[in-house]
């Protein structure tokens, strides 16, 4: 059985869930849209299933000195 991965964009600081049970074409959708608005996209457990991809809103420092 050949399940395919789902993931899930999680706000950071607030465990707000932005896109839930999706795949990865609309996580790269998500992310074209909101790349100005959100940063450090982390995927916890990339082997599982059930991704879970953690962003913040938050602009990192680095980011903020250019």
């Amino acid at each position: 059985m050949n399940a395919e991965i789902r993931y899930s964009i999680i706000l950071e600081h607030n465990a707000e869930v932005l896109l839930a049970n999706a795949s990865m074409a609309q996580v790269e959708a998500f992310w074209d849209a909101n790349d100005s608005r959100y940063f450090g996209l982390r995927m916890e457990d990339p082997c599982g299933a059930h991704v879970r991809v953690m962003v913040t809103d938050e602009m990192p420092e680095e980011e903020t000195a250019l």
